[in-house]
């Protein structure tokens, strides 16, 4: 058994932190936030920066709920109810919104849902979980399974290339008398071709569904997610909380130029480790289908200084991810930025154990500062540019040098 191990238990995000932001900043161009359910006909501008509209010039459809829980986000305070007997209700966003949306680009497309302590309806199924599909342009995005009563914040990601100038994003019973779909808020962000994920999509034809992006090295009692605009594509960077021994941190400023995902300064300025070695181990995740895993690096510990000093191997389900062992200090020295990527499949059971082995001589543990996960779905719209081959694309998957 490894010396430490973190367990991520996967399918969805639920967000059960204080999202870290900057009062005062500006929203970045591209940007639309659509609060579902909302009563107020105009905007307004959260903390962070970003403007959120109402729903209810957008949408006809369903019904406002108000939730009587006492939420610290406003999207979260309503819900659209879709109550109908229509099977499939729809947003579209447009550039009537300032969205910016161009054929073949890249977009984050994310839902939040929250059902509150009292939710509008009880679920149909015996075991009291809400259950409904989500769609987006047309490609199967989500199935949503929430259970009844939950008060957790419930996201959802994905990245897609829309291919015209509007994106539709669905909300569908699973059934035709099956439950009915609701959501407390929607989320356009445009994302650059350089990426190492945008640049796979382009490669594959696949979308990307983001199962979490996760800021290892974080204390225990943390309570903090880092998102925009410390992450200039609002990713969400959700804390896996580590006991102080297991923690390396610095306030140094980190050269994140040659990575191509510019991961936000905060979740490079501290990392996991352990001695000997640990594993991440991620459950749930869906059997038969490709997982992208991206992990990220900085060698911030003052006492290392040369190559050779912390080296490791990293495994998924004891398959080897590295060629050869990892030495980040020996690739791109000190407080700099070292990521590298691959393609994973879980287990029968859905899991996936990620090892972090250190080999015989090095001084040093391995560590972890941050990483990223996907599912990735064969879209039927996109064509891929290659053969559906990740092999094909391996220079994706490393730093930009």
């Amino acid at each position: 058994m490894p010396s430490d191990s973190i367990s991520i238990f996967l399918f969805v995000v639920s967000v059960q932190f204080v999202l870290l932001c900057s009062i005062g900043s500006s929203q970045k161009a591209g940007f639309t936030s659509i609060d579902c359910g909302a009563s107020y006909p105009s905007t307004y501008t959260a903390t962070d920066g970003i403007v959120w509209i109402s729903d209810s010039n957008l949408t006809s459809q369903g019904i406002s709920v108000r939730l009587s829980d006492n939420v610290l986000n406003q999207m979260l305070a309503t819900m659209r109810l879709f109550n109908g007997t229509q099977s499939k209700y729809c947003y579209s966003f447009t550039n009537s919104m300032n969205s910016y949306i161009v054929p073949k680009a890249f977009f984050l497309v994310r839902a939040s849902i929250m059902p509150g302590t009292n939710p509008p309806y009880t679920p149909k199924s015996s075991d009291g979980m809400f259950r409904f599909k989500m769609i987006v342009d047309g490609d199967e995005w989500q199935d949503v399974e929430i259970p009844y009563g939950d008060t957790r914040w419930w996201t959802y990601d994905v990245y897609m290339r829309p291919q015209r100038n509007s994106i539709d994003v669905c909300f569908a019973r699973d059934s035709p008398d099956g439950d009915a779909p609701f959501v407390s808020g929607l989320e356009l962000r445009p994302l650059p071709d350089t990426l190492s994920t945008t640049v796979n999509m382009t490669a594959t034809g696949r979308i990307f569904l983001g199962l979490g992006h996760f800021n290892f090295g974080v204390e225990t009692s943390a309570l903090f997610g880092v998102r925009y605009p410390n992450d200039t594509f609002d990713r969400f960077w959700i804390p896996r909380n580590a006991s102080i021994p297991n923690m390396i941190t610095t306030e140094e400023t980190i050269n994140t130029l040659n990575v191509r995902d510019q991961p936000p300064q905060k979740i490079l300025q501290s990392a996991y480790t352990a001695s000997p070695y640990f594993a991440v181990t991620t459950t749930g995740l869906e059997v038969g289908s490709k997982h992208y895993v991206q992990f990220y690096f900085a060698e911030i510990d003052p006492l290392v200084t040369a190559g050779g000093m912390r080296v490791f191997n990293v495994s998924a389900n004891d398959k080897s991810l590295t060629s050869t062992p990892l030495d980040v200090f020996s690739e791109v020295g000190a407080n700099t930025a070292y990521s590298f990527a691959a393609m994973v499949d879980p287990d029968v059971t859905g899991a996936i154990l990620f090892s972090f082995n250190t080999v015989p001589t090095p001084t040093f543990s391995p560590f972890l500062a941050a990483a990223e996960l996907f599912n990735t779905r064969l879209s039927n719209t996109l064509t891929p540019s290659v053969i559906d081959d990740w092999h094909l694309c391996k220079d994706c998957f490393s730093a930009v040098s």
